[in-house]
């Protein structure tokens, strides 16, 4: 199995959406309702890419091929974020500590007292994880800073893994099999549906 890039190709509509890994249980004698949350959120898209012609159209069709239906994997982000936090320019932001799990992330390398470095609504990733930013975060004299998140962290955090905060990007699986319709003067249009790996 190996890992690719997406193609530089954005498309025309893309859903992105967190599938969360919850239980109901109702008690049948009173009713009452408890929610048990699991390990396993991830992210699920669905992009279409309308009239496509010329190299935007062969390239997506040999990266469809290429992926080999679930063979493969890919890089994929949510080309609708936009990144409200006060970091403007590249950062080597890190993980400060191995063995994090959680709803939050210890980070450092952050320019230092920045007021809201991150903003409720970035996206960042690390540890082959996407994950959306849930409050707003500063950095301390030291250019450190903890984080809430959604989804929780999958796997256990290795120190020191660089962090995207930039271009964020999420390792996902097709769950379909893309198929174009094409019409004449060899304009194409295509769907892709993917899911998280959340073993990547």
């Amino acid at each position: 199995m190996a890992t690719y890039n997406f193609p530089d190709i954005t498309p025309t509509t893309q859903t992105f959406e967190l599938v969360t890994n919850t239980s109901q249980f109702q008690s049948p004698i009173t009713g009452a309702v408890q929610t048990l949350s699991r390990k396993g959120s991830h992210w699920k898209t669905r992009m279409t890419f309308r009239n496509l012609s010329g190299s935007d159209r062969a390239e997506l069709q040999a990266f469809i091929a290429k992926m080999d239906g679930q063979a493969h994997r890919m890089r994929l982000e949510d080309y609708g974020r936009v990144r409200n936090g006060a970091a403007t320019s590249p950062q080597s932001v890190l993980v400060d500590g191995a063995g994090q799990t959680g709803s939050s992330i210890d980070l450092d390398g952050a320019s230092a007292n920045v007021t809201n470095f991150f903003k409720a609504g970035d996206y960042m990733s690390f540890n082959n994880e996407l994950h959306m930013v849930t409050a707003d975060a500063s950095s301390d004299g030291t250019g450190s800073l903890t984080v809430s998140i959604a989804p929780p962290i999958r796997k256990p955090t290795d120190n020191n893994d660089a962090v995207q905060i930039f271009s964020p990007f999420g390792v996902f699986m097709m769950i379909n099999n893309p198929r174009w319709n094409t019409e004449s003067s060899y304009i194409s249009s295509i769907t892709i549906e993917a899911i998280e790996d959340v073993l990547a």
